[in-house]
């Protein structure tokens, strides 16, 4: 059986997209009107997320459809990271008489105008039910607590399976193994109702009309409606024209420093999403006024590899004056030979060198950096 994610439908109010819509409500109608196009990232998603689908399944054969052109893209990491959520599932099964669901539909239309989704992994055993999701990505580590999207697969399970099997306790976990992030989030069924009832039906009702009021913030990042959305620009004008005014002395406070830092991912998501809308309005034969489309810088290419070789060495050149061979990266290697391969054959070989420093919210998970520590560390 070959599992296909990609052809499946998605909702209006949907709950991936949930933290967005729930704070800005009409930003999931004013999404529609732009193609929703998969990136390289997605798409390695939607493979990694199906490969999880076959090693998680006790009833899906693991041989793949070698035909099929998208498994090309299936890496030894994508087989390791399924193999470590089949094992972590496995984990949370406490008896035999457990009830195990995998890329199960849920329905949260009773909160949410036409909602539903698919819960990775959904285990109900005794009273308690677990929800699993399995993130692919390794950009931003993803936490459980309070988590919009589990918490709409979680009431979506509990609409379903919940009053038959008399849950009472609802566990929500993310399950991220390239940076190796597992998060656990706990409420009762009733905690869980309560929100749908009290905070998402109320809002999904205006969004589902796209009614409401738009509010600029971190959940723009993912909005396609981001790059000519009037409530994030005035955000972001009106921070940058009001701040220079505001204390009168030349140097910026310590507090104002961190109010830019604060505004600096949401201006530079701002910024990046209007210069994408102009050359999509350009490309189509509009207007901006002072702008237009010119041709990036271009690279020169080989034709004929091979015949480049052949001409070389026919001209005296040896090999190693016309080509070069080098060791993967540790992170290439990873994800060539997987990641418990490298670890045994060449685990010891591996340094680990401290980043450059940077600057980072006080939530982050990572250590302060210690800049008498790393001195020490280079004068050894």
């Amino acid at each position: 059986m070959t599992p296909n994610h990609k052809d499946r439908a998605h909702a209006l109010l949907s709950a991936s997209s949930a933290a967005r819509w729930l704070a800005c409500p009409p930003s999931a109608v004013a999404a529609t009107k732009y193609p929703n196009e998969g990136t390289e990232f997605t798409q390695e998603g939607t493979i990694a997320h199906e490969v999880a689908e076959v090693y998680a399944s006790p009833h899906l054969d693991k041989q793949y459809d070698i035909n099929n052109p998208k498994y090309e893209r299936i890496t030894n990491e994508m087989v390791e990271c399924a193999e470590g959520y089949r094992d972590y599932i496995q984990e949370q099964l406490k008896s035999d008489c457990a009830t195990l669901l995998l890329e199960q539909r849920v329905d949260f239309s009773p909160w949410v105008p036409d909602g539903f989704g698919t819960a990775d992994c959904i285990i109900i055993q005794e009273n308690e039910m677990d929800v699993i999701d399995y993130k692919y990505g390794k950009g931003v580590a993803v936490s459980a607590e309070d988590n919009p999207q589990m918490k709409l697969y979680g009431l979506g399970a509990l609409n379903d399976f919940g009053f038959a099997y008399d849950v009472e306790k609802v566990r929500l976990h993310i399950y991220q193994p390239r940076i190796n992030n597992i998060s656990v989030y706990d409420l009762t069924a009733d905690e869980l109702l309560t929100w749908g009832e009290k905070t998402v039906k109320p809002v999904a009702t205006k969004a589902a009309k796209g009614k409401g009021t738009y509010k600029a913030g971190e959940h723009c990042r993912f909005c396609p409606h981001a790059g000519n959305c009037r409530a994030l620009t005035k955000a972001c004008t009106e921070y940058v024209e009001t701040h220079g005014v505001r204390v009168p002395i030349e140097n910026l406070a310590p507090w104002e420093i961190a109010e830019v830092l604060k505004m600096e991912p949401v201006v530079t998501l701002w910024l990046k999403n209007v210069k994408t809308r102009a050359l999509t309005a350009l490309m189509n034969g509009s207007e901006i006024p002072g702008f237009k489309v010119v041709a990036g810088r271009g690279s020169r290419d080989w034709t004929d590899e091979f015949k480049v070789v052949e001409t070389l060495k026919a001209a005296g050149y040896a090999d190693e004056d016309i080509t070069k061979t080098e060791l993967l990266s540790v992170a290439a290697m990873e994800k060539s030979i997987g990641k418990k391969n490298t670890e045994k054959l060449v685990g010891a070989l591996i340094e680990k060198k401290t980043g450059a420093p940077t600057v980072a919210p006080a939530s982050d998970k990572r250590e302060a950096y210690n800049s008498l520590a790393e001195a020490q560390k280079d004068f050894e």
